[in-house]
């Protein structure tokens, strides 16, 4: 999801994100149901994968590729992850590091995890071991924010269709994380119109260049802006999207000045956010010292000059509501 601190993204060493490598391994863990039979083996898929194969069934044999690998690459980054440990342990720096750059490219997903082994512990201070784990970090979280399920809460062709982006409308989308909106924006107000996607994080930064090339969007701008300000051009922008972003922002109100500041005439600032639950009924998402209702909210954007004109309640986890000035 969004953010600023994605201006999306909670700081390493923070407990939500060893939450977000256990709901990572949780969602690639298969649920059965009361009646259902437990996963093949991998040598079951592997006969029904080369049967596919044999019969020119190509789709058939890709899901069954995809599931044989879903079993064996925890198990792969897990003995890569060892290694690193074991040379860490007997005193090999560089064939530590070595064997934790290997892991990490298999997937190793708990950045936390390795910032807190105390098999690394002389390493922490180094350049090359934070960098090792804002990598870690990085793709855990684009595997967080472009998960498959997430369009089953988020609702993105729901929420667009209500905000009617049109061609030539100037959008800024704060917190743009993996660009899970930023790419839907940037079609909807056309090649003509640069869409301003703002994040803390140079990592979501860089995957977000890649992606908007891949998918061949010349009118996406990258901008890398700070914890308490988005930087936006004054009086420059039509629409400010924050999607699960503000939760990050200690000072929402001085926050919320500066994105009035920001907008155009008859501008509006789209905020989408977590309404507040206990972590029992929602082990997941923003923890409860970063979780704000919507009157805090509207009292924030209000002692900005901002006023709610519309909100809308078919998100199962969020808030929806847009501002304008007063």
């Amino acid at each position: 999801m969004h953010s600023v601190s994605r201006t999306s993204h909670p700081p390493i060493g923070g407990l939500w994100i060893a939450m977000t490598a256990l709901m990572l391994l949780l969602a690639a863990a298969p649920v059965l149901a009361a009646d259902e039979k437990p996963s093949l083996s991998y040598d079951q898929l592997k006969a029904q994968f080369d049967q596919a194969q044999a019969a020119g069934d190509q789709a058939k044999a890709l899901a069954l590729a995809e599931e044989m690998n879903n079993l064996v690459e925890p198990q792969h980054y897990e003995a890569l992850y060892a290694i690193a440990r074991l040379h860490a342990q007997l005193g090999h720096k560089d064939l530590a590091y070595d064997w934790l750059q290997r892991a990490a490219d298999a997937g190793w997903p708990d950045a936390f995890g390795i910032r807190e082994d105390e098999a690394f512990a002389a390493y922490r201070t180094e350049d090359r071991f934070k960098t090792l784990v804002r990598g870690v970090w990085a793709r855990s979280y684009v595997a967080l924010l472009e998960r498959p399920n997430r369009d089953e809460i988020q609702k993105p062709d729901e929420i667009m269709k209500v905000l009617a982006f049109h061609p030539g409308e100037r959008v800024a989308d704060v917190g743009a994380g993996s660009g899970y909106f930023t790419v839907r924006v940037a079609r909807a107000v056309g090649p003509e119109t640069t869409v301003l996607a703002c994040d803390i994080s140079q990592e979501m930064l860089d995957y977000l260049a890649h992606r908007v090339q891949k998918e061949k969007l010349a009118n996406v701008k990258l901008a890398k802006v700070l914890k308490d300000d988005p930087l936006l051009p004054a009086g420059g922008i039509d629409t400010v999207l924050m999607v699960d972003t503000l939760h990050y922002v200690k000072d929402k109100a001085a926050y919320a000045g500066k994105l009035k500041a920001a907008l155009a005439p008859g501008g509006r600032v789209v905020i989408i956010d977590y309404i507040p639950k206990p972590m029992d009924q929602r082990p997941w998402g923003p923890p409860p010292e970063q979780q704000f209702s919507r009157e805090t909210l509207d009292e924030a954007m209000a002692a900005a000059g901002l006023k709610p004109v519309a909100s809308y309640d078919f998100l199962p986890e969020q808030y929806f509501v847009v501002y304008q000035a007063k």
